[in-house]
């Protein structure tokens, strides 16, 4: 909520020297409309698509797709469509913010896991023509839906390869529900293809390898390893491959100040990728990124309601904002918690400062967003920014817990707002 104190700190700027431009106007808008506040930055989700479509490979007319599940904010993705990205989804709600946000759905991918009838009926009747399939179940449910509407769609059969990546999240390479098994298409391609159906056409392949790949070389070790992974079963199946889904993995930070390795190098390597390539040279090459697209945007601004000392001298600086806006997958502890940069507004003298654990306001020991970090001494009131959260912050957390309100979500550029949000969170009474 807005907080008339706010207004007698430091204006943004004021003895910062150089500090984050995006970090002094995620400030301005959290004191117009109250904290917590994510505020997002519309130029840096256009400077981080002109970079990524800058560094593919021109000859293999690439797209570069936006996964919604890393942010699905209607304004956000919005901007991004216009920059020239296309939609990446995976549920019936990502699929009605792509169509909030202006996107070609018919230009758009659909996949995922564990798929019904229902929903694959759902998506086709929005307007998808393609989808990745991970498995022969789904191939099937696939064909049904789009024969019940004799509508013709393409499908890309994704790929879980024998070998794991450099990621810090790897999705395929190991046991997984997502993918065709390498020896699976290899043994039994041809069956499966006859199983389409006549209403789909199998027109590619699709591989992801992991999340947060941070070197350039590591990046082309996995496109390197998709292309010929995909040469291979083109041959094998005697395919017409139309569309070849080498995926991402861009690296972004989190929660943590700074940006990602240059990734210029990528693009001369992509290009003697393509050149060299057989088979997959015919087909058009999708990429795909959420984290490096959306990340940068992103700060969470938090206001201190208290510091508090405790047994063993042991301080907790508690925030307004915790786990439930800022868990990042990490729910109840179920995966181990990250470090955070924590930027405050409030110029506070040199050498005053403070070691603190930073908790939320939830009844729960696990609402902890940071341990032993060194900080300036801050006061109730002070405004805090949490950086580089523009993807999987707000609807990657348990927003529902506790039933504590949403933060405010506001989408700016140069500090003109352009679109202000508020997650809804709650039951919905069915009958």
């Amino acid at each position: 909520m807005s907080d008339p104190n706010l207004e007698t700190l430091a204006s943004p700027g004021a003895g910062r020297g150089n500090a984050d431009v995006a970090v002094e106007l995620a400030w301005k808008m959290a004191r117009l409309h109250g904290t917590p506040a994510y505020v997002y930055c519309a130029t840096a989700l256009e400077d981080r698509s002109r970079e990524l479509l800058g560094v593919l490979p021109r000859s293999a007319a690439p797209r570069l797709l936006y996964s919604f599940k890393a942010n699905p904010l209607p304004s956000l993705t919005a901007e991004l469509r216009s920059a020239g990205c296309e939609a990446d989804l995976t549920s019936p709600g990502e699929l009605a913010a792509a169509r909030a946000a202006g996107f070609d759905l018919s230009r758009a991918l659909y996949g995922g896991p564990g798929k019904g009838v229902e929903e694959y009926d759902a998506a086709i009747a929005g307007g998808v023509r393609h989808f990745s399939i991970e498995s022969r179940t789904d191939l099937r449910r696939l064909s049904s839906a789009a024969a019940d509407r004799a509508c013709q769609v393409k499908v890309l059969l994704r790929i879980n390869p024998h070998a794991a990546p450099k990621a810090k999240l790897a999705m395929s390479g190991v046991a997984s529900q997502f993918g065709f098994e390498e020896d699976e298409l290899r043994s039994q391609g041809p069956e499966i293809l006859r199983e389409a159906g006549e209403q789909v056409d199998i027109v590619g392949f699709h591989l992801y390898w992991g999340t947060q790949i941070g070197e350039v070389e590591a990046l082309l070790a996995s496109f390197e390893k998709t292309v010929e992974i995909a040469d291979e079963l083109t041959t094998i199946l005697g395919m017409d491959l139309q569309i070849l889904n080498l995926g991402g993995g861009f690296a972004w930070p989190y929660a943590h100040a700074g940006a990602a390795a240059d990734l210029a190098a990528l693009r001369d390597g992509l290009e003697r990728l393509h050149a060299g390539a057989g088979p997959s040279r015919q087909a058009q090459w999708w990429f795909e990124s959420g984290r490096y697209l959306a990340g940068s945007s992103g700060t969470l601004v938090a206001r201190v309601m208290e510091l508090k000392r405790s047994k063993e001298d042991r301080w907790f600086l508690i925030l307004d904002t915790g786990i439930h806006h800022l868990g990042g997958m990490a729910g109840l502890g179920r995966i181990p918690r990250f470090s955070i940069d924590l930027l405050p507004q409030r110029v506070v003298s040199v050498g005053n400062r403070i070691t603190v654990d930073v908790v939320g306001p939830l009844c729960t020991p696990l609402d902890c967003l940071a341990k032993k970090l060194e900080i300036p001494t801050l006061e109730p009131g002070d405004l805090v920014a949490i950086p580089n959260v523009g993807a999987y912050g707000a609807t990657a957390s348990v927003v529902a817990f506790l039933s504590r309100p949403a933060p405010v979500e506001i989408l700016h550029r140069g500090g003109e707002v352009i679109a202000v949000h508020h997650l809804r969170t709650g039951h919905e009474p069915l009958s």
